[in-house]
């Protein structure tokens, strides 16, 4: 998939860089889930009801064109352009079919709190992220592909950090404090002992 930013609220410059803020959170992500998974092994927890959890980034790349774009049209009609940028970012096509399903698992400045057992484990995972980053991160805003096998693909991911510099989506430590508020442990987060270290969460 070739993705690039709305042209109605960016320029060359911040689609290039929400572009490479997006590439990096999206590996940033991917290190908490193979460390999420790390956790469960260390902890015997078997039979999570997802067979794998993973962020569409493999082989995910920055790319810039080296051909001059074609000039927007200046009559009034649409532009239909396939690309309005040369900078552009790369990644797998997500998985498709009948038999796939796109789910929303948390918003932005929703926590997920979810019934399902696929759910449960995302939930999981957000709180794991915010344990292993030393409470400097929670990635938010998470939704994702599940497929027959129930093997879950994960895409388009925003974050809050205490430092509040991880990309536009943004809102810092008062976000991670919601998430805090509302998120309630599930038999997952207490089955990786994540509340034991996690003060103010409720249990």
């Amino acid at each position: 998939a070739i993705l690039q930013c709305k042209p109605i609220s960016s320029s060359s410059n911040t689609n290039m860089k929400d572009l490479s803020d997006e590439l990096c959170l999206l590996h940033k992500a991917q290190y908490f889930m193979d460390s999420f998974y790390k956790r469960a092994l260390a902890h015997g927890v078997k039979g999570l009801p997802c067979k794998s959890m993973k962020w569409n980034v493999a082989g995910a790349f920055i790319g810039k064109l080296t051909d001059l774009l074609p000039p927007a049209p200046t009559d009034g009609t649409d532009d239909n352009r396939s690309l309005l940028y040369d900078v552009f970012l790369a990644t797998p096509l997500l998985p498709s079919g009948a038999l796939y399903r796109e789910v929303k698992f948390s918003g932005n400045e929703q926590p997920g709190n979810n019934e399902d057992m696929i759910g449960r484990v995302v939930d999981a995972y957000s709180h794991h992220v915010l344990v292993d980053s030393d409470f400097e991160t929670l990635i938010s805003d998470i939704q994702g592909i599940i497929a027959p096998d129930h093997s879950v693909t994960l895409f388009d991911p925003q974050a809050h950090t205490y430092s509040q510099d991880s990309g536009y989506w943004d809102k810092g430590p008062d976000q991670i404090q919601l998430f805090q508020a509302l998120h309630d442990c599930n038999q997952f987060c207490k089955a990786l002992e994540l509340e034991q270290h996690v003060p103010g969460f409720k249990h």
